[in-house]
């Protein structure tokens, strides 16, 4: 999944790539879901409208925002609740009006 407000871009791909290690993978996931978070806050998006789009409690899109992969369902759920995320962000990101700075 690539996110790309205009100033930044970014891939998210929360499957497990066997070239590297869980670690690895771990943090940069958490880099971008921070990232993601960040974007989310700036752009006035509540996480209950993102609830309401996905389907996906606000409890389990605070898990993610909190970096609780834990407390989330097990995978494909897991992946499916990331991916569905950083989608709704990134929708919401492509209608903000361009900044002219």
């Amino acid at each position: 999944m690539v996110l790309n407000d205009g100033s930044s871009m970014f891939l998210l791909n929360p499957t497990i790539n066997k070239s590297k290690s869980n670690t690895e993978l771990n943090e940069n996931l958490i880099s971008k879901i921070e990232e993601l978070t960040k974007l989310r806050k700036s752009i006035s998006l509540d996480l209950k409208q993102i609830a309401t789009t996905t389907k996906i409690s606000t409890h389990q899109l605070k898990n993610i925002e909190g970096l609780k992969f834990e407390k989330l369902p097990p995978n494909p759920m897991r992946e499916s609740f990331i991916n569905q995320y950083c989608q709704v962000i990134q929708k919401k990101l492509k209608k903000q009006p361009r900044s002219t700075e």
